[in-house]
């Protein structure tokens, strides 16, 4: 995987999950690892956070299905600059960290029997795309449009 250029954003190609969101809904979440960078006093830019070829799209009706397991990681700390954090904001950017995404996947993953077959196959590909993502960086923004 490579990351894209910080000036070509816009090639950025979504893998968007669909569970019960109408296609013409338009309120969603998005997921977009963050480019992490060894330099000293880094603070990121905006394109550091949608660089990530493949980010996810999730919308409402559909991230629904996740917010009780991102409950379970607050309060938290963001992952970046530790402000601490008492919930999931599903209007604005949520910087987590590799180690609560791995809280929420092992909450998911005990959780599965309990779910449709169709709502397990969409978090089996939650899961999955989370899986690769990890691969690459150790925060991802999860950042909500309500």
């Amino acid at each position: 995987m490579e990351w894209l250029p910080l000036n070509e954003t816009d090639r950025q190609q979504y893998t968007v999950l669909r569970l019960y969101a109408p296609e013409n809904e338009k309120v969603f979440l998005e997921c977009n690892p963050l480019k992490m960078s060894g330099q000293p006093e880094w603070n990121p830019v905006y394109e550091e956070w949608h660089c990530y070829p493949f980010p996810l799209r999730i919308y409402r009706q559909d991230y629904q299905l996740l917010l009780a397991y991102f409950a379970q990681i607050y309060p938290t700390a963001d992952a970046f600059d530790g402000t601490p954090e008492e919930s999931f904001d599903v209007c604005f950017d949520n910087w987590i960290g590799k180690a609560d995404w791995e809280r929420i996947i092992r909450a998911i993953e005990a959780d599965m029997e309990r779910h449709t077959d169709k709502e397990k196959a969409f978090l089996r590909a939650f899961l999955d795309w989370l899986h690769e993502a990890l691969l690459h960086t150790d925060i991802i923004v999860a950042e909500g449009n309500l």
